[in-house]
């Protein structure tokens, strides 16, 4: 296995070097959180459960500040890894779009996933869409289809989009533009541009028209168990202990920084505002000055639209370069996407997305519990055959 790692490409046979690098630092600074009598003492003032999941997250951001922080202070290479970061985040977008048009026809019962036994593990799934077993891997057309979106016109923000399973929110939207009523809002949809891009080229908008045969079955379940546990809350009148010391949250930049100041070194600080002053950069509030830095980094002649307000002239400008540069790294993202697959190079998960898996995955705890209780207060067996 070594001597395979050995013959890779140098900029491939790096990465798995800083992975390996940041992973000994997770681990030894997880144990430093765990074994340190003054850092133990200091988590002793915050709730128990919140201590934890910091310690989790605070030794992954250590890591990525450590091995990935002096990168990101380069302003050059800030842009260069913007543009990859926002070229990989398209390609994801497929992938959510194929798992979506799974969902649809598993709902209406036209195919079973092995493993899947309610709604809910779609946002499970989504969180880590680039392993998801259950969808094809991109491929070369899709790829160019998804080339002639960004160059369409019609592209709307895409980049952190985190609902892209939300298939109660776009159903409800498809309805009500598709309906009778002199009052519907065309404009206003929840449902991703993208989507509706990919249904007009490919065929796929009558998923949208099948019937949701799971949910609805799924939701007379949970009802009655939402009812029963109502009940049971009201009838036992339960006091649980309640731990009213503060939460520490590791996605607290201000918390990570106080904590930094506290035990760690100057350097660490510095790196840790450059990785965490990169992803600031995406903030709505600062979409002008975003927007005029991506036109001086440029290195181009960047036209701007004719417009009564230039800042709106400026973040189109902005918005429609970053698009021509995404379309120009998508192959060469798509060619590493591949390498990965070919050679069983797993991506890693971005904290964002751990985030939305933790949130996803106590989702599915509570909707599966749901679900067996009400099947049971049904008379029926507790399982997930119906």
């Amino acid at each position: 296995m070594k001597q395979n790692i050995q013959q890779l490409p140098a900029h491939v046979q790096e990465k798995f070097d800083e992975e390996i690098k940041a992973e000994l630092i997770r681990q030894q600074t997880e144990e430093e959180l765990r074994s340190n009598p003054l850092i133990q003492s200091y988590f002793s003032t915050f709730n128990e459960q919140s201590v934890e999941s910091f310690i989790r997250n605070y030794s992954r951001k250590k890591a990525i500040y450590i091995t990935k922080g002096p990168a990101y202070i380069n302003i050059k290479e800030q842009e260069d890894l913007k543009y990859k970061f926002m070229a990989e985040e398209a390609l994801w977008s497929i992938q959510q779009k194929k798992l979506f048009n799974l969902q649809c026809q598993w709902r209406a019962e036209q195919i079973k996933l092995k493993g899947i036994d309610h709604t809910t593990q779609f946002m499970l799934l989504s969180a880590n869409v680039q392993h998801c077993p259950y969808i094809t891997p991109v491929s070369r057309a899709e790829l160019d289809l998804y080339i002639k979106y960004l160059k369409s016109g019609s592209v709307g923000d895409f980049l952190w989009f985190d609902s892209w399973q939300d298939y109660e929110g776009f159903k409800a939207d498809y309805l009500q533009q598709n309906s009778d009523d002199p009052d519907r809002d065309m404009l206003t949809t929840r449902i991703p541009a993208w989507y509706s891009f990919y249904d007009y080229h490919m065929g796929t908008d009558v998923l949208m028209d099948l019937n949701d045969i799971r949910g609805e079955k799924e939701q007379k379940y949970r009802s009655m168990a939402r009812k029963r546990q109502a009940e049971e809350i009201k009838k036992q009148n339960l006091h649980r202990s309640i731990d009213n010391r503060p939460y520490i949250n590791a996605f607290d930049t201000g918390a990570i920084e106080h904590f930094i100041k506290e035990f760690e070194d100057k350097r660490l600080l510095k790196f840790c505002r450059a990785v965490e002053g990169f992803n600031l950069r995406f903030d709505d509030s600062m979409e002008v000055e975003e927007a005029l830095e991506t036109l001086r980094c440029a290195g181009e002649a960047v036209s701007l639209n004719s417009s009564e307000d230039w800042r709106e002239a400026v973040i189109e400008a902005a918005h429609r370069y970053e698009l021509s540069q995404i379309a120009c790294l998508l192959p060469i993202v798509f060619q590493e996407y591949h390498f990965r697959l070919e050679n069983c190079i797993n991506y890693e998960q971005t904290d964002f997305d751990k985030k939305r898996s933790e949130s996803a995955y106590q989702l599915c705890e509570m909707t599966r519990k749901q679900i067996l209780l009400g099947r049971m207060l049904s008379g029926e067996s507790e399982d997930f055959c119906f």
